[in-house]
């Protein structure tokens, strides 16, 4: 019998969601699809990641890199791509139903990860639905917002977004002594809150930690923070995707709880915030964007120690209380490992993509 092709197109930056979507989609695919080629498009400024793509190569996948500078190397990427089963594109854009024409896939699937629907961007998805034979999106709050094929009330499909690490983790332990800690992980800019987080760090009367991981426009100014107060504050740098779960283990083991103040409404349910489900950190977040998952029937909800959402005006009571508050304890830790296993472990993920690629389910 001949083996199923998935073909998945996607940038492989250095750092970012595509990364860690597609190493983990490929991980978790294998079983199901006997070939895998991911055509890779070099985006100016986002970088790429030749450790991920050697990672890809290593456990089988076929990689096919691309400027898409000229009509004819997009014309020899489809020929080597024809027939295949499944065409996934992970975000992309503009040049995904290109693609997906030319290849001509008997299932072609368009993944949307970023939780901006604004009307500009529905116009685009409604093009794409007549492409398409399938729109996925990145969370059950993206999902709900999508009015739907054709204006159809049909219920959209949605997939969470993998994280890269793998199923056995070295878990953090309760920790009783000293200031509490938080940490923040991610890109340093406006949006994500950073600014508002280290002002409160700062400020605070009572003692406690921010351990901050990432780069961005904000470093400049954080590390001022840390001139004044080198108590408070520590950079932990930044990670390629393929050291990530080296990096996460020695991070999370440092820290009390993750804070993400995002104020950007547009982002789907950051990998930082399941990443630190894994390892058993509770979480304090705005209630932005996908995020707001976590308040539906789909994924649980959360008990409000595990992932505590609030308005991003309220952020700053609530940082408040928990600094005063005793660190999390062995049983809440467990509570948060035991929420992740139960919605976006390796095996409930690969269930609903098998489910998203029906004809093939085993």
């Amino acid at each position: 019998m001949k083996a199923r092709l998935l073909v998945i197109f996607t940038s492989l930056p250095e750092v970012g969601g595509h990364t860690t979507a597609t190493l983990k989609l490929c991980e978790m695919l294998r079983p199901t699809f006997g070939r895998i080629c991911v055509v890779i498009k070099d985006i100016p400024g986002h970088g790429f990641s030749a450790e991920a793509c050697g990672e890809l190569a290593r456990t089988g996948v076929h990689t096919i890199r691309c400027s898409g500078r000229s009509a004819r190397e997009w014309w020899e990427v489809a020929t080597e791509c024809r027939n295949a089963d499944v065409f996934l594109a992970i975000g992309m854009r503009h040049l995904s139903p290109v693609l997906a024409l030319l290849i001509g896939a008997r299932q072609s699937i368009y993944y949307h990860i970023t939780h901006e629907l604004n009307p500009a961007t529905l116009r685009q998805l409604r093009i794409y639905g007549g492409i398409f034979s399938k729109l996925v999106f990145i969370s059950p709050a993206t999902s709900r917002l999508y009015p739907g094929r054709d204006g159809l009330d049909a219920k959209p499909e949605w997939a969470l977004q993998p994280t890269e690490l793998p199923r056995s983790v070295a878990f953090g332990t309760e920790r009783r002594t000293g200031p509490i800690r938080f940490g923040f992980l991610g890109r340093l800019t406006d949006e994500k809150g950073i600014g508002l987080l280290a002002e409160l760090v700062e400020s605070s009367p009572v003692p406690c930690e921010l351990h901050i991981a990432g780069r961005g426009p904000q470093e400049p100014n954080l590390r001022q923070c840390q001139e004044r107060r080198p108590d408070r504050f520590f950079f932990r740098g930044a990670f390629a995707a393929v050291e990530r779960g080296a990096f996460l283990s020695g991070f999370f083991s440092g820290i009390d709880r993750l804070c993400v103040p995002s104020l950007d409404d547009r982002e789907g349910i950051p990998n930082v915030i399941l990443e630190a489900l894994q390892f058993g950190v509770p979480v304090l977040a705005t209630r932005t964007g996908g995020m707001r998952s976590f308040e539906m029937s789909e994924l649980g909800p959360a008990d409000p120690g595990v992932i505590r959402l609030v308005p991003p005006q309220e952020f700053s009571g609530a940082f408040a209380a928990l600094v005063s508050a005793p660190p999390p304890s062995a049983g809440l830790r467990e509570q948060c490992r035991n929420y992740f296993e139960a919605h976006f472990s390796d095996g409930v993920l690969a269930i609903r993509w098998r489910r998203i690629f029906a004809v093939f389910a085993e």
